[in-house]
């Protein structure tokens, strides 16, 4: 059985796609049937690869879509380039099912993760196992969720945010120690907005919070570096504490992408406390003394002996997602040395509602920088946290930024 298009010319065109014409010859064996129909899945994911990374489904990209140093992450041009791009894919969907399922999201120019590990191009992940453990325990981890062009685009970025440190910016590190720390850097710098935006990380909140349509809270960059010899003099570890507490916001749907730029094995890694996110609320800290934040009217976190604690060994494409709500912390690390960088994003879905916090909270998110126009009360889409994907009636999709 000869496809429809077998004996069109040398090339015939799919879409925008122009497949030449000896795949459609090679059908005419059994055995080159197969050989054809692998190339054509390969072809077909590398498509969609390309459009995951905000590319258009071209074989050549345009001029926008060429890839610059400083720019975001592009597909390659060209039949060499193409043949990269499914190598890629392979590599990713090895390792993805390897290390288990991931979320998929949708197609478009905002289509932001590829679901390799089911083979499908959108799944819903309302029903997924990795959904019911975020609901179950407030954090889980999803393997290769970002591709490894954002991860390095990122890198770049992370330069000039050490470079360039905002009004917000922290050194929570005694000397020699260096952990740098900034908020709100999509509010400043192009590339960490681009990838709050074009990335895969609000489909990936949308769909393990079950949301209808995800706003962009905020973002934050944290950067530790320790030799052996520092890591004696000065402690660089992260105090136990929830994040929604320190921000002006309510609800539920309310959750951290955390996302690291490079390998954190286990031994270094955050914990998360199971199960604590339906706790409530407790009174934020400071990452450098660790001291509570004054003037909150909330508790002080309780004893954590005995709770059962969840941590992950990391590589850069892998994300943890985890509630707002949920007590984590790296007091329980064994040893932090070398370099971590990561990136953390937040996001809101329906039921989020802005608010304001007391004494010293008051002025962390949004801070008096990047100030927002809501009241109490209000739901969370607006200029300053603008929404950034949205659920169709036909599966979940990319929304453009306000």
């Amino acid at each position: 059985l000869k496809p429809p298009w077998f004996n069109q010319p040398r090339h015939v065109l799919f879409g925008r796609v122009r497949c030449p014409r000896p795949l459609a010859v090679a059908m005419s064996s059994a055995a080159w049937r197969r050989k054809a129909v692998t190339s054509f899945v390969g072809w077909r994911t590398a498509l969609d690869a390309r459009v995951a990374l905000g590319a258009p489904p071209s074989m050549a990209p345009t001029a926008a879509h060429v890839a610059a140093p400083t720019s975001a992450p592009a597909a390659r041009g060209g039949a060499r380039g193409f043949a990269q791009d499914a190598a890629h894919v392979a590599r990713q969907r090895r390792a993805t099912l390897s290390a288990g399922p991931i979320v998929a999201s949708t197609e478009g120019r905002r289509c932001v993760a590829t679901a390799l590990a089911t083979g499908g191009r959108a799944a819903d992940v309302a029903d997924h196992a990795l959904a019911r453990q975020y609901a179950a325990e407030g954090a889980v981890v999803l393997r290769q969720a970002v591709s490894l062009d954002w991860v390095e685009y990122l890198r770049q970025a992370s330069a000039e945010a050490v470079a360039t440190p905002g009004p917000m910016a922290e050194q929570y590190a005694r000397p020699p120690g260096f952990y740098f720390s900034d908020l709100e850097l999509a509010e400043r710098l192009e590339p960490f907005r681009r990838f709050a935006v074009q990335g895969p990380c609000a489909a990936l909140a949308g769909e393990l919070m079950g949301a209808s349509e995800v706003c962009f809270f905020y973002d934050q960059y944290f950067h530790q570096r320790f030799s052996e010899a520092e890591a004696s003099q000065a402690p660089a570890t992260t105090p136990w504490h929830q994040d929604q507490p320190y921000w002006s916001v309510d609800g539920s749907q309310v959750c951290s992408v955390w996302v690291p730029l490079d390998p954190v094995p286990l031994e270094s890694a955050i914990s998360f406390i199971a199960g604590s996110h339906r706790w409530g609320l407790f009174a934020p800290r400071h990452f450098a003394t660790g001291q509570a934040y004054g003037g909150t009217g909330l508790a002080h976190l309780p004893s954590l002996g005995g709770e059962r604690r969840l941590a992950w060994a990391a590589e850069p494409g892998d994300v943890i997602v985890f509630s707002g709500m949920t007590v984590h912390g790296q007091e329980d690390a064994k040893r932090v040395r070398g370099e971590f960088r990561r990136l953390s994003l937040r996001f809101t879905g329906d039921d989020a509602r802005f608010c304001r916090r007391e004494g010293e909270a008051a002025d962390v998110v949004p801070s008096r920088h990047h100030p927002c126009s809501l009241q109490p009360g209000d739901p969370m889409p607006c200029a300053r946290f603008p929404t950034v994907w949205r659920r169709s009636a036909g599966g979940p999709d990319a929304a453009a930024a306000a």
